[in-house]
């Protein structure tokens, strides 16, 4: 009789052991399980967000590539901006690639174009008296009239032999020009023509202001 007492207590006891380990047993995979839900849901979010990232990116980064109308400065700030974004997608790098091409290009193309504004505002400048002979030979009333404006004009250059060159064709900051001309000659051709068919592109001087070199374009 004690003995198969002393057994159904051994029984419960095994019993109630075995219900604690499957309770936790239950309880670690429910938790296991949650946490790898959890994973997934994050690593799910993480992919699209990059994703997201991604597209705007390169919507972002079309815009600056085909938008003609931004300066190279504004394109390069949202460029920098897409940059700090760090997104690591081929790509999307090179978008960028090509966007910074794009921007060192235009910034080349507005350089030139500030220059040239700029040689035209001097030229503009130093060249109304030398416009103002241009119109005297060309207006002259007789050749003895227009002969005397020619040796006052040539005053204006560092010799009658000074350089006169006159662009034919322009294409990509590159000039043709036509057979070089001198100052004296050129002021006879006015002269002969009896008119004025060209326009001062820029002007050359040298240190005490005369000029050695005159460009001109049709």
């Amino acid at each position: 009789m004690q003995k198969n007492k002393s057994i159904r207590k051994w029984y419960f006891r095994l019993s109630f052991y075995l219900m604690i380990l499957l309770g936790m047993g239950t309880t670690l995979t429910t938790t296991s399980c949650g946490a790898k839900k959890k994973a997934a849901a994050a690593q799910a979010q993480a992919a699209a967000e990059k994703k997201r990232k991604i597209e705007k990116a390169t919507s972002d980064l079309q815009a600056v590539l085909n938008d003609t109308s931004m300066s190279a400065e504004e394109r390069q700030k949202r460029i920098d901006a897409i940059k700090a974004m760090n997104i690591d997608d081929p790509s999307v790098k090179d978008l960028i690639a090509q966007a910074e091409q794009s921007v060192r290009q235009q910034r080349i193309k507005e350089e030139e174009e500030r220059r040239q504004k700029e040689a035209e505002a001097e030229a503009n400048k130093k060249s109304k008296t030398i416009k103002d002979f241009f119109t005297e030979i060309a207006n002259a009333s007789d050749a003895n009239a227009a002969n005397a404006s020619i040796q006052n004009a040539l005053k204006l250059f560092t010799s009658p032999n000074a350089d006169v060159l006159i662009i034919i064709a322009e294409e990509g900051g590159e000039k043709d020009y036509d057979e070089p001309t001198t100052a004296e000659k050129y002021l006879n051709f006015i002269k002969d023509q009896k008119k004025m068919n060209h326009k001062i592109v820029s002007i050359g001087t040298d240190e005490n202001g005369k000029i050695k070199l005159l460009e001109l374009s049709n």
